[in-house]
């Protein structure tokens, strides 16, 4: 009975190593990160690449940190150079920084928590999306703004993602701005009919170009066929050309050659020996 008692409890103590063991054994999957704390202060940064990680000691806390892909999105109130309100929802789309220094700071300057560590960085994101949004719009006019979207979204971009870096530990992806919404809907309506106007100059411009070109081929056309003497020389360079390739053809050819320039003109009989 006693060695069974033994017995019975040398188990338990080997199940319960084993399963202290397997406790230790950490490893990321792809789109994490796990940070290692050791009585608290940041140790390692475990990667996917770094495949098992035994932590057997006593002190340790592991905590997962996402790192993929997100987008967060804040509506930005601005005024144009001509001191018209606006505002358009800015959509950012980027990940943290998956290196260790940049995770071990990102987790020290927004915390463990993920919900919290995400609430505090978006809300930082939206200040710097509002601030680099007022100085991107402020240099149009309100009437320009809709027809210079693309070169406020590449500008907004830049400010951004360089904020973003520095402020946040975030690879920026890209930034997108939505329609642009002034207060008041007569400047709307009136800039959409602005760049109406614009697309269809440039578009009218175009047409007028092009047919200007077609116009001028035709002119040069007519006269070089107007010209007889333009026209011989035209005959003549083309005759060559032929000749040319015919001289290609000859080189390769064995036998009796026949060449006939046209229905009119004499037979012309040239035998080949090998």
């Amino acid at each position: 009975m006693t060695k069974l008692v033994a017995a019975g409890a040398a188990g338990v103590l080997i199940l319960v190593i084993v399963i202290w063991c397997f406790s230790g054994l950490i490893y990321a999957t792809e789109g994490e990160r796990v940070v290692a704390l050791k009585w608290g202060k940041i140790q390692q940064v475990i990667a996917p690449d770094d495949g098992w990680v035994f932590l057997l000691s006593p002190g340790w806390d592991t905590y997962t940190i996402n790192i993929k892909s997100f987008t967060s999105k804040a509506t930005a109130k601005v005024t144009s150079k001509d001191n018209a309100a606006v505002q358009v929802e800015v959509a950012v789309t980027g990940a943290t920084d998956g290196g260790p220094e940049s995770l071990k700071e990102y987790v020290r300057a927004f915390g463990i928590d993920e919900e919290g560590r995400h609430r505090r960085r978006d809300e930082i994101l939206a200040g710097i999306i509002q601030t680099e949004a007022r100085n991107a719009f402020v240099e149009y006019t309100a009437y320009d703004i809709y027809a210079n979207q693309e070169a406020i979204q590449k500008k907004l971009y830049e400010a951004v993602r360089a904020q973003a870096e520095k402020q946040l530990f975030v690879r920026m992806d890209s930034v997108q701005i939505g329609n642009p919404d002034f207060l008041d809907d007569r400047i709307e309506q009136a800039a959409s009919a602005v760049v109406a106007n614009q697309k269809a100059k440039e578009a009218s411009q175009a047409a007028y170009e092009a047919s200007k070109i077609d116009n001028e081929r035709k002119i040069l056309e007519a006269q070089t066929y107007a010209n007889p003497a333009a026209f011989t020389i035209k005959k003549l360079e083309l005759q060559l050309e032929i000749e040319r390739a015919r001289s290609e053809g000859i080189k390769g050819h064995q036998g009796t050659l026949y060449l006939n320039y046209g229905s009119g003109g004499p037979a012309v009989v040239t035998s080949l020996k090998e």
